[in-house]
């Protein structure tokens, strides 16, 4: 099979994400099959009370990805064919897509997770510390610590051995410890 080649920035690594996401589905519930549910009286409304307001909040500027998601999910609860139903659900899709790719660019507060007051920035020396960033976990929701504030650094030093811990646990290799039968020692 020939990869697949996504030029969209940042669509790669939410692809695969999904697909790990989609896997864990497999392996929990195996191949899915219901009936859509979609369509009604209640559900149109739904959905053209949700645009309306989505198309409200463009105007105003102050539309979210709250009104986008809501307004889209929407849609595709009132919609019954079933080619434009699955239409809708890609659509839904890339708008998720579009969503998490712009929470991973947003900036980091600037914060210390430890103190809750600003951390300094300066292009010229170094004014935080903190763990590693965790795979799946955006820039700017990484705990970040005051460098030259002692308890922030001890608070930091915690942090960065709770997420070795917890990737430890994540990347170990399980296996079976071997069996040896009674009287017989590995030198045999």
């Amino acid at each position: 099979m020939f990869p697949t080649l996504l030029a969209t920035p940042g669509l790669a690594t939410f692809a695969a994400q999904m697909d790990d996401e989609r896997q864990a589905h497999l392996t929990e519930f195996g191949e899915q099959q219901h009936p859509d549910g979609t369509g009604g009286s209640t559900r149109d409304l739904a959905a053209d009370r949700l645009f309306q307001e989505a198309q409200a909040a463009l105007q105003d500027g102050t539309v979210t990805w709250r009104h986008a998601l809501e307004m889209m999910t929407a849609a595709v609860a009132a919609e019954t064919d079933p080619a434009e139903l699955r239409t809708l659900l890609v659509r839904t899709a890339a708008a998720c897509a579009a969503w998490a790719r712009d929470i991973d660019r947003r900036p980091h507060p600037m914060v210390c997770a430890h103190c809750g007051k600003p951390i300094e920035t300066s292009e010229s020396r170094s004014t935080w510390v903190g763990p590693l960033k965790a795979p799946g976990v955006p820039e700017c929701a990484s705990p970040r610590f005051h460098l030259g504030r002692p308890e922030c650094r001890t608070a930091s030093d915690r942090a960065s051995d709770e997420w070795m811990r917890e990737y430890r646990a994540r990347t170990a290799v399980r296996t079976a410890d071997p069996v040896v039968p009674a009287g017989q020692d590995d030198a045999s």
